[in-house]
């Protein structure tokens, strides 16, 4: 094997910070998930994403509440929140972005992409597989529009692309569908 093909273990301190913690983080939470698998092969998605939600939720009530700030008010806002939580606190080591938000008649909509997902990588799945960040989402998602009396009939978050499934990132829709007013 040659210097070139040599596979550069994340302990020899080779990468550079940003990629040390990434690879360690996928490692040890590809780790994690495989022995929770043994444990509980018919809990995982569920387990992950419980994680999810207590995460969302003990994240967002904390930042509210240590940091004295006031919740966001309106859907934008409320995404935009999801976006900073995610990128500062659950997914540091990935690229978060909005890449779409918009309003239609009855829905508003918005769609948040992670690239360099280090709970997707080294993954292969056949289908999306970020459950506890779904959970994550879903509950911040619920929560704020509840905590700002939102009415709504449907509120939706689907995780459309995933790299465990061989996308180059992950998305999730989220979609929130008011009632017809009459």
């Amino acid at each position: 094997m040659s210097k070139d093909d040599e596979v550069i273990e994340w302990w020899q301190g080779r990468l550079k910070e940003r990629e040390l913690m990434l690879a360690f983080f996928s490692k040890t939470w590809n780790k994690l998930g495989s022995r929770i698998a043994v444990m509980f092969p018919e809990r995982v998605r569920d387990l992950y994403y419980s994680a999810g939600r207590l995460a969302g939720l003990e994240a967002q009530r904390e930042y509210f509440k240590v940091g004295k700030q006031k919740p966001p008010g309106d859907f934008k806002g409320i995404i935009e929140f999801i976006k900073m939580a995610l990128g500062t606190l659950i997914v540091p080591f990935g690229d978060v972005k909005i890449a779409k938000l918009y309003k239609l008649w009855l829905d508003e909509e918005a769609i948040i992409e992670i690239r360099d997902n280090p709970y997707a990588a080294g993954m292969a799945m056949d289908e999306p597989s970020c459950y506890f960040l779904k959970g994550f989402v879903e509950a911040v998602l619920e929560y704020l529009t509840d905590y700002n009396r939102l009415e709504y009939e449907k509120l939706e978050v689907v995780e459309e692309t995933c790299m465990a499934a061989g996308s180059d990132h992950c998305s999730f829709r989220m979609k929130l569908t008011y009632p017809a007013k009459g």
